[in-house]
């Protein structure tokens, strides 16, 4: 995975940063001990152009492209910092936004160019923009988010001071979590101030700045969606535009100030002549909406025989769980989320200390199969996520969510609360990934491994595999997985001392035996589980989306696959519409456990919500950059209506 440290799936690292970033002083964390040299910090910002400009579309009009770096290289003969080669190009986006990279990389949307008036006004987002590459805000922010990621004690390893290969992974998940787009409160008025006073010093008017911000403002109010984007990356203009206007009135007037009025309009007349993406986009979404249906229903006897091959298909494959067992070793449990004779989740944080319920053995699972692979996902059910302890998990969660409030925009990642808050319910996963050889699936070969952590996916392959990616255990084709306590992120079981240290109170080793034992009552040290079909389970509620299961919920609008029909294949577009996203929990923090189609990787954000589980083909294919042999058509998929 890009921006992993290579540890064979160690995730201690990036949870040490994490509780590290939430404990030291804000002062501390202001300082930064670990910055950049220069030469790192062009590394990191080139990597990471490199990475933004594989999804984005660019303006290649000459005029337009010559217009606005004509303006970027006037304000950087007056910005300070000259000796770096500063880029600046036009994203054919119609958002009205505008970011800048470490070493100069600056971007600005076609439609904030659209969106300003005069030549001042653009000048002045894009002096505000050098502004952060004068201050190497984007340089700081990479180092605060090496501290969450990493910890203190692997600071000096990382980033420019690796091999090539090893700063584009670094700067891929930097822009994929979105470190560079949003910075602090003082970053952005240090960027202000020395922006009005470059765009003074270059000769343009500095009230465009003020008119500018003045216009968002009003537009944020009239026009929201058209303004999201730059409020969601920039604070709110009303307060910047007062310290500016503030700052500029001791400003001279300039006796003959820079206009370029007619070049200006015809830049912006090109701009309005161009296609425009985004429209023939929405046409033809809208287009595919109004003919998507929604998922088939298959005839009882089809469900019933697709069922009974699922299963045999999940129980050849099913991984051995070794869960580590913390100071509540019955928290650590794997069950059924109806464990006590119901179907709220609101319930199941008090309901598990009630020993009258017992936490059987199960584990859901879903079958998926394309003309090429088998993938199983399966899904690990824990009633309580206690990290910070048995007793005081629920309290100590509210008042790491205040810390992490207020030291959040010292942590670029936005993660912190997803790791350090204890919650009701918890659902991690896995998924295997086989190779078929024939329809038996005994002849199939395992292939993948992928397991689910904290909204992370970790990527694993058996021995021999001539892919890339961190080894995982065997017992003959069944994956070897840890559990951890408390918390119960998924990885590769490797039986070292790191997990061991994990296991304050040993292992329960969970093996499919086909029915559910009792872990209680067990007496020894492993117990055998059972399957539950999630098809049959938490799919058939969460259609209605929010109720006693689910206590958010998400449109997943339609989804275009590729079916097998017979020889051939065909696109179909599947409505799912509004769906259940977050199981229903109250204690400590409120939804935070998601069914499968909720989970996402924190690491690649920007993605389709669920899409590992909803289109798994198509999610490996990309994230193992396999070739078009590896097939994305789907002979079976329950979940979208398609059935053997």
């Amino acid at each position: 995975m890009p921006g992993r440290l290579k540890t064979r799936g160690c995730r201690a690292p990036r949870i040490v940063g994490l509780a590290i970033l939430i404990a030291l002083p804000a002062a501390l964390l202001a300082q930064n001990p670990f910055t950049l040299s220069e030469k790192e910090e062009l590394e990191l910002g080139r990597a990471a152009a490199g990475q933004i400009e594989k999804d984005i579309l660019l303006v290649e009009d000459p005029a337009v492209v010559k217009f606005i770096d004509d303006i970027g290289q006037a304000l950087v003969r007056k910005s300070g910092r000259t000796e770096i080669a500063y880029s600046f190009k036009v994203v054919d986006s119609p958002e009205i936004n505008a970011f800048a990279l470490p070493g100069g990389f600056v971007y600005v949307n076609r439609g904030l160019i659209e969106a300003a008036q005069t030549p001042d006004e653009l000048a002045g987002v894009l002096a505000h923009e050098i502004g952060h590459v004068v201050h190497r805000h984007g340089a700081e922010q990479a180092g605060r988010a090496n501290m969450a990621q990493t910890g203190l004690g692997v600071l000096g390893g990382l980033l420019g001071r690796g091999t090539k290969a090893s700063v584009g992974q670094m700067a891929a998940q930097m822009v994929t979590t979105g470190v560079f787009m949003k910075f602090s409160r003082q970053a952005e008025r240090d960027a202000d101030q020395v922006g009005a006073r470059m765009l003074y010093e270059a000769g343009f008017r500095p009230q465009g700045m003020v008119s500018f911000f003045d216009r968002l403002a009003e537009m944020q109010k009239t026009e929201p969606n058209a303004v999201l984007k730059f409020f969601s990356s920039h604070p709110s203009p009303t307060e910047r535009s007062a310290n500016i206007a503030s700052l500029i009135a001791g400003f001279p007037v300039h006796p003959q100030p820079v206009t370029d009025d007619a070049t200006f309009r015809d830049v912006k007349r090109r701009l309005a002549a161009m296609p425009r993406p985004e429209v023939e986009a929405a046409k033809a979404a809208a287009a595919i909406a109004a003919a998507a249906l929604p998922p088939a229903e298959p005839a009882p006897e089809v469900r019933a025989r697709n069922l009974a091959r699922d299963r045999e298909i999940a129980a050849r494959f099913a991984p051995v769980f070794h869960q580590a067992l913390g100071p509540a070793p019955r928290f650590d449990y794997i069950t059924n989320f109806d464990f006590d004779d119901d179907w709220r989740g609101d319930n199941n944080w008090e309901n598990a200390g009630n020993r009258r319920f017992p936490l059987k053995a199960y584990v859901y699972y879903a079958v998926f199969e394309t003309r090429t692979h088998l993938y199983i996902h399966y899904a690990a059910f824990h009633p309580r996520d206690y990290k910070g302890g048995e007793q005081r998990g629920a309290l100590l969660s509210e008042a790491l969510r205040l810390g992490a409030g207020i030291g959040g925009q010292y942590d670029p990642t936005g993660r912190s609360n997803e790791l350090v808050m204890a919650h009701e319910n918890d659902l991690e996963g896995a998924l295997v990934i086989a190779e078929k050889s024939g329809e038996n699936p005994a002849a199939a070969r395992l292939a993948i491994v992928e397991t689910l952590a904290h909204n992370h996916y970790l990527k694993y392959t058996p021995r021999g595999s001539p892919l890339v990616g961190d080894p995982v255990q065997v017992d003959g084709v069944r994956p070897l997985l840890f559990v951890e306590p408390k918390g119960h992120g998924i990885e590769a079981w490797r039986d070292d001392a790191f997990q061991r240290k994990q296991a304050e109170k040993g292992f329960m080793i969970y093996r499919y035996a086909g029915s559910a034992g009792d872990p209680d009552s067990a007496g020894a040290d492993s117990v055998g589980y059972d399957l539950l079909p999630t098809y049959e389970t938490f799919w058939q509620r969460t259609r209605a989306g929010k109720n006693d299961t689910f206590g958010l919920e998400h449109d997943y609008a339609f989804l275009s696959v590729r079916f097998a029909e017979g020889t051939s294949d065909a696109e179909r577009h599947i409505r799912l519409g509004v769906m259940g996203s977050a199981l229903n929990g109250l204690v400590g923090g409120a939804h935070m456990s998601r069914p499968p189609w909720g989970w996402f990787d924190g690491e690649d954000r920007d993605r389709p919500l669920g899409e590992w589980f909803l289109q798994p083909a198509e999610t490996a294919r990309r994230r193992w950059n396999q070739p078009e042999s590896f097939s994305t058509t789907y002979t079976y998929h329950p979940f979208l209506g398609q059935f053997r």
